[in-house]
């Protein structure tokens, strides 16, 4: 049996090498070859502390934590008993909402290394979270005054004589606590929209805020029946409460932009390698400076504005901005250009893939 034939190798004259076309194509390889760095998969782990659902549950938990040990000092369990009302408790909101603003405004910008972003969204979450919560304070009092009332003449049975409820007047105690931290959670979720100057952030906020307050008021009473002590004293009740609810509204902001988003950027290659970024703005500044969207740190050939995504009407469209090293998708250098889910956008050294939720 004879071998098979090796293939014939490839001949070019030398005025075919030097040629234009081949020049060319040369020079096509080597843009390609430039503009694409080197792809790493991050691991699970790294994709987990990336995703904002978890990292801003933290920071929000850490925040209602935070609120809780400043207030613990003044509260005082046997003084309550005996006179039912207590200072810290008008405190209660203003403190507990504007710590969990104050870190979760935070949160977005120290994930992205901009601390010029999370101090100024770290003092507005404050100052919103703590004048909504003296407002937020009126309001779920009302709710709450309206809830007991409802308890005593309804369920009257099922409040023990230290004012602990039980069955069905435990039940409705847990949904006017529910009602009311869902009203009072919305100041520390609008924050960092606010502080951005952007409604569709702002909404991922009030909407996270109501369902983070909801779930986490509910289980509030629970808690209180679980971990107030014999003699009466609910400090471990209230930091677990506290810290419960701050978890869920940060939770909740998270999964709130997660199922509203409708395009974002994954970073493949980068500083911030497995950081998603939702297109939130019109249009969305890439760049190396601080004031840009997506903060591109760490690379020289990136400049403070290099690159904008427009949304035309549900079609993104990438437009460089002169830059010198230029902006290049799936490998090729644009000057404007309509993306598409699953488009490689390079700019430096840095890979981000497009990506869009279908309709």
């Amino acid at each position: 049996m004879s071998s098979p034939s090796s293939p014939e190798p490839l001949r070019l004259s030398s005025a075919e090498l030097f040629s234009p076309q081949v020049e060319s194509y040369l020079e096509e390889q080597a843009v390609l070859s430039r503009a694409m760095p080197e792809v790493v998969p991050r691991p699970f782990l790294i994709r987990v502390l990336y995703s904002s659902y978890f990292y801003l549950s933290l920071a929000s938990g850490l925040g209602a934590l935070v609120g809780w040990m400043i207030l613990e000092p003044f509260f005082d369990d046997k003084e309550a008993a005996r006179e039912g009302f207590q200072v810290a408790n008008l405190l209660l909101f203003p403190v507990v909402l504007g710590s969990i603003g104050l870190f979760l405004g935070a949160a977005e910008g120290i994930m992205c290394r901009n601390l010029q972003r999370a101090a100024i969204s770290a003092a507005v979450g404050l100052g919103v979270g703590f004048a909504g919560g003296l407002v937020a304070l009126i309001v779920a009092s009302i709710m709450f005054i309206v809830v007991r009332v409802m308890i005593v003449n309804m369920f009257p049975k099922d409040v023990h004589e230290d004012g602990m409820p039980t069955g069905m007047a435990l039940l409705m105690l847990m949904m006017g606590r529910a009602s009311a931290w869902a009203v009072a959670a919305i100041p520390a979720g609008i924050g960092q929209g606010i502080a951005l100057r952007e409604r569709k952030v702002a909404l991922n906020g009030l909407l996270g805020g109501v369902l983070g307050g909801l779930l986490g008021g509910i289980v509030f009473d629970p808690i209180s029946v679980a971990f107030t002590g014999a003699d009466g004293e609910a400090w471990l009740s209230r930091g677990i409460g506290f810290t419960i609810i701050g978890l869920m509204v940060g939770f909740f902001v998270g999964i709130v932009e997660q199922w509203t988003k409708t395009a974002w950027l994954l970073m493949k290659a980068g500083p911030l390698a497995g950081k998603q970024f939702v297109i939130f703005r019109n249009p969305m500044v890439l760049g190396s400076s601080p004031k840009a969207d997506v903060y591109l740190f760490k690379d020289e050939a990136i400049e403070p504005r290099h690159a904008l995504i427009h949304d035309r009407g549900g079609r993104f469209e990438i437009e460089d901005m002169d830059s010198a090293d230029g902006t290049y998708v799936n490998g090729i250098p644009v000057k404007k250009q309509i993306l598409k889910a699953g488009d490689q956008i390079v700019l430096g050294k840095t890979v981000l893939e497009f990506a869009l939720r279908e309709a």
